[in-house]
């Protein structure tokens, strides 16, 4: 059985980034998919648009992702910012656009974003093999063996775990990351959904039709004190709302793990207090007509909500393998050497606009740039001679001439 380079598993954003990066690095790299396709989740992200990253720089991004996520990506985002993303994909072949602070291909649509990184992996013969789920990961004797579930092995150097989180199962991600790494002696945080959605018996946002609001101030509340606030838009789509405005805030709930929480809404948030006329609100016409009954609400309504959608429904998972266990520097397993992870298998999320499918992209690179970093042996000082060394004779050189081969 040949032995590889680097085993990849999981062929998405992480993944994906991953194997064209090795190959950059010349480091010989077989990506395994449990899907009959890669990059499914990929074409999903950002309503189909595919929102690859945040036009921020490194440190607004590290800030943006809290803690403890902003400290363990420092050196993942630092070496990799939006810029570099965006110079590297150019590079590749697919231009980009930002708006609303949101970076997308120049085209808007996903499949562009995929199509690039198989393009690359066809065109350079990168090997990858699909509809081949991984069943246990094994290490003996510093090599790797991979045993897939239709009974497949492989052998590596090293491995890469870029399988994902929990969310949109029927894209691959069930798992099995985290249960690999687990069989590996790695803690898993419990999965909960981050960036979802909320069931709503509220009449105040109960409409006929699909109602976007587009700029609302949310807090969340725990025991009656302020722990989260996110600003964006609130979809109402009969009684579950959405929008970048809930998800952050149902991130915030997952990270913080609240189980007693409150909402609540400030409609104009950019305005200290409400206008006299509330119909220059930029507010949807029956939202306003409900709003006028009572003002008050304009600056502070309280949100009638039964809970947070299911985890199979949110944008992303909250949890994962421990960040403790992995060196941030190097994307590396503190328990394993050779193992290393990259992307939302680990214990690592961010806010709407483009800061998760960064996180994967930028951690990919760091877990493959730390394989194939050679770092050079630092050589002693030589201390000068006292002296300058005495010639050589030609005997002391070349020996006794009668003692030399008589070839010479």
């Amino acid at each position: 059985m040949a032995t590889n380079k680097l085993i990849i598993i999981g062929g998405g954003a992480a993944g994906l980034m991953a194997a064209v990066t090795a190959y950059e690095k010349k480091l010989p790299a077989l990506l395994l998919e449990r899907r009959h396709r890669p990059g499914l989740k990929l074409l999903l992200c950002g309503n189909n648009r595919c929102n690859i990253s945040h036009d921020a720089s490194a440190a607004k991004m590290l800030q943006d992702y809290g803690t403890p996520v902003g400290e363990f990506l420092k050196a993942a985002i630092t070496a990799f910012p939006p810029d570099r993303l965006r110079e590297w994909f150019a590079r590749m072949g697919l231009s980009t656009i930002v708006k609303r602070d949101r970076i997308y291909p120049k085209t808007e649509n996903s499949d562009d974003v995929l199509h690039c990184f198989l393009d690359i992996m066809r065109e350079e013969q990168i090997p990858y093999v699909l509809n081949c789920p991984v069943k246990c990961v094994a290490k003996e004797n510093d090599i790797f063996t991979i045993t897939t579930e239709n009974g497949l092995f492989f052998q590596s150097e090293k491995v890469l775990i870029a399988t994902g989180g929990f969310s949109y199962p029927k894209t691959g991600s069930v798992g099995d990351g985290q249960r690999i790494a687990a069989e590996l002696n790695h803690s898993i945080i419990d999965p909960l959904p981050g960036l979802a959605g909320v069931d709503c018996e509220d009449r105040l946002l109960a409409f006929q039709s699909e109602t976007d609001i587009p700029d609302v101030a949310v807090t969340v509340l725990a025991a009656g004190r302020p722990v989260a606030r996110t600003r964006g838009n609130i979809l109402c789509t009969g009684s579950i709302l959405r929008g970048s405005a809930i998800f952050d805030a149902t991130r915030a709930i997952a990270r913080q793990k609240l189980t007693e929480f409150s909402i609540q809404l400030d409609f104009c948030p950019a305005l200290s207090t409400p206008p006299e006329n509330l119909s220059r609100l930029p507010l949807p016409p029956a939202l306003v007509s409900r709003l006028a009954k009572k003002p008050s609400w304009v600056k502070s309504y309280n949100l009638q909500i039964l809970g947070i959608r299911p985890l199979k429904e949110a944008i992303v998972s909250v949890g994962g393998v421990s960040l403790e266990e992995i060196n941030p520097e190097t994307m590396e397993s503190k328990i394993l050497p050779g193992l290393y992870f990259a992307g939302e298998v680990m214990d690592i999320d961010g806010p709407t606009g483009g800061y998760n499918l960064h996180a994967a992209f930028a951690t990919a690179r760091l877990a493959i740039d730390s394989m194939t970093c050679v770092k050079k042996a630092k050589t002693m000082p030589q201390r000068p001679a006292s002296k300058p060394p005495r010639p050589q004779s030609p005997r002391e050189r070349y020996g006794d001439p009668r003692k030399l081969s008589r070839r010479w």
